[in-house]
């Protein structure tokens, strides 16, 4: 039955995927600051990335973590600690964790900057405040922030000139799900220009008191001066109460309880986070832009942790009892500025610019048991990076330069005396391409890049330093070779790939008491494979989507070759949809094929298949919505981990639905 869906779905993708995937197209007016965006100043990688618009995915977004809409990307793949879409959301790219990957807003760093993480839960709902996501599998060289190692993900905030439309959101669903919004757009008014978005959003998940429930303010003002020049600033405060799900369950446990949770419903969290972002862009004549930025990132909160249960789950199962519940106090504070300048020449373009940030974060621990504190500590690190990128355009012939000078330092004050540590990587990237015809181009390119390891890297997955595990750096060099089609009718792109590492840390299927996962140094390994997108409109109204990728990722040890944990070979995801008169129906397929989670590979999690159906009626100023998650209740899981008595599973949610309605005025 499986595989008679699988054919007579074959020409579907994720209803997301219908979102028109177009190459990024750098080419600015020299007479208004519209295409002036610090977004595209920092894409600087050299490889053809999707770009996914404001105006496909609002009437499907409900609230959902951004790692499930970045999912139905070719080689991004998403899993969460709740069973649901809410709540702790990860996603791997080319299966690598998504510390791997750099993300900005606006030219912003969001990658915090000890474990390099994104949390989304502390930003909730903020894809409704984006004008566009950029999605650019493999290693780019970065203006800001951490190394684009896995890929690099930019977020561009709303347009204040040219979104304009206001609106009133609710909807609730399966899991005592809600969520409501109010979004105000004034457009440009003289000269100045407002978005102001509120959310409230709440979900028990699947697993037993797995919870999120989380608030959240967006604020965007801009000023412009004239037609050349303006000055923005954006604020976001995010608040998450969250029940803890990042320990898996066994299968005996599922068995007895298909929500089964392997954290205990004392381990819960509490988190704020803020970012504020000022930043002028403009013309400085007509062969000059210029952008510059100031943020600060701020977060506060904690985490509780049951030491009985981790000890007895995952590290030794003849652990006594001790009733010891710690909890986790983090604090930190990120300040950084950048700015970049563009010069346009008759048939060069060279764009330059540098990003700094310093960034330190408190840890304090404490328990149920004492009145004294476990721990104190603070880590620091700053961040340099001096950037470059020459272009170079003649008839359908485009050739691109990369070059990134970056300085990264980390200082621990703690029990231990720790030396502080310094990096300093040259980064580089080479791209060709020839547009041969308006519908046809191809591309190569070459990028080499550096990462430093995380602090959890460093420290083992603890949260106290006890011992160095390692400070070595890593590094990649991957080749890129592509093919782009564009039409009326239809958009595709066929890319391959080949990632060459040397040192990489790699997951090995181990959890830190810190909950994050534990990576090791490889000595050698690689990432191959291939990669697919296409967009077809075969009739007007209807839309047929593809992505598929398909890769070998191994690490050569001395006396033998096993595969990465985490990555599978095959990732499809295909949709059709349908709209007519306002109405809209789609219906997505996604198929993972089976993976290790496991370093000795001893250990993985099966295939999965699942589909999904959505609706959606517009009459007026009012959508309703209508969407179904695992629409055939298949039963599947989305992660795993090792525990102290074998394998923990992470189950995904059998079907369930959500029902929505948008006034927009």
């Amino acid at each position: 039955m499986k595989k008679l869906l699988l054919l007579a779905y074959l020409s579907m993708s994720s209803i997301y995927a219908r979102a028109e995937m177009r190459i990024e197209q750098d080419t600015a007016s020299y007479h208004s600051i519209e295409e002036v965006s610090v977004v595209s100043f920092y894409r600087t990688g050299t490889k053809v990335g999707n770009i996914v618009n404001r105006e496909n995915w609002l009437k499907f977004n409900k609230g959902q973590e951004p790692s499930f809409i970045l999912s139905n990307r070719p080689s991004v793949f998403a899993y969460s600690d709740t069973g649901n879409e809410y709540g702790y959301a990860y996603f791997r790219m080319r299966g690598m964790d998504q510390t791997r990957v750099n993300m900005t807003m606006d030219g912003m760093p969001l990658n915090e900057g000890e474990d390099m993480g994104v949390y989304f839960s502390n930003y909730p709902d903020i894809i409704a405040s984006m004008r566009s996501v950029k999605v650019e599998s493999g290693a780019g060289i970065s203006g800001n922030g951490v190394a684009g190692y896995a890929g690099t993900i930019d977020f561009e905030s709303v347009d204040l000139k040219r979104d304009t439309v206001s609106s009133v959101y609710t909807g609730f669903g399966s899991f005592n799900t809600f969520k409501s919004s109010v979004e105000y757009n004034s457009g440009l008014k003289g000269k100045w220009a407002v978005h102001i978005k509120a959310t409230q959003q709440q979900s028990d998940g699947y697993r037993d008191h797995a919870y999120n429930n989380s608030q959240s303010a967006f604020a965007k003002v801009g000023y412009f001066f004239n037609d050349r020049h303006s000055i923005d600033l954006l604020s976001f405060i995010g608040q998450s109460r969250n029940g803890q799900g990042w320990i898996g369950s066994s299968l005996d446990e599922i068995m007895k309880n298909d929500r089964a949770n392997g954290c205990t419903d004392s381990e819960t969290d509490k988190f704020m986070q803020n970012m504020n972002k000022l930043q002028y862009k403009g013309w400085v004549n007509d062969n000059v832009t210029l952008t510059a930025s100031l943020y600060y990132n701020q977060l506060k909160g904690h985490y509780y942790f049951d030491v009985d249960n981790f000890m007895y789950k995952v590290v030794a199962p003849t652990w006594q009892n001790t009733e010891e519940i710690d909890c986790y106090n983090l604090r930190h504070h990120m300040i950084g500025g950048n700015v970049a300048a563009r010069v346009y020449f008759r048939d060069f373009a060279l764009t330059t610019g540098v990003n700094a940030s310093t960034f330190n974060r408190r840890h304090i621990g404490t328990n149920n048991l004492s009145t004294n504190e476990i721990w104190n500590n603070k880590g620091y690190k700053n961040d340099v990076n001096l950037f470059a990128k020459g272009e170079y355009s003649y008839k359908g012939l485009k050739i691109v330069g990369n070059i990134q000078y970056r300085h990264a330092d980390f200082d621990y004050r703690g029990d231990v005396v720790f030396d502080k540590v310094n990096w300093d990587f040259l980064n580089w990237s080479g791209n060709v391409s020839y547009q041969f015809s308006k519908v046809h181009s191809i591309y190569a390119s070459a990028t080499q890049t550096h990462r430093e390891p995380t602090r959890s890297d460093m420290f083992g997955g603890e949260e106290n330093l006890i011992e160095v595990v390692t400070t070595q750096a890593e590094s990649v060099i991957d080749y890129e070779l592509g093919y782009n089609v564009t039409s009326d009718k239809f958009t595709g792109n066929l890319n391959l790939y080949y990632m060459d590492f040397n040192n990489e840390l790699i997951l090995n299927g181990e959890m830190g008491t810190n909950g994050l996962p534990i990576r090791e140094n490889v000595e050698n390994s690689y990432r191959t494979g291939v990669e697919f997108s296409l967009t077809y409109e075969p009739v007007q109204g209807l839309v047929l989507s593809n992505t598929t990728s398909y890769s070998i990722n191994k690490v050569e040890t001395a006396s033998e070759t096993l595969n990465h944990t985490m990555s599978p070979n095959w990732l499809v995801n295909q949709s059709v949809v349908y709209g007519l008169k306002g109405f809209e129906i789609g219906l997505d397929m996604k198929y993972r094929s089976k993976m290790y989670f496991d370093l000795t590979n001893m250990y993985e999690l099966e295939s999965s298949l699942r589909f999904g159906a959505n609706a959606t009626y517009t009459y007026k100023d009012f959508t309703y919505g209508v969407h179904v998650n695992n629409l055939f209740n298949e039963r599947s899981f989305s992660n795993g981990m090792m525990g102290a008595n074998g394998p923990l599973y992470f189950i995904d949610a059998p079907r369930n639905f959500h029902i929505d309605v948008r006034w927009r005025f």
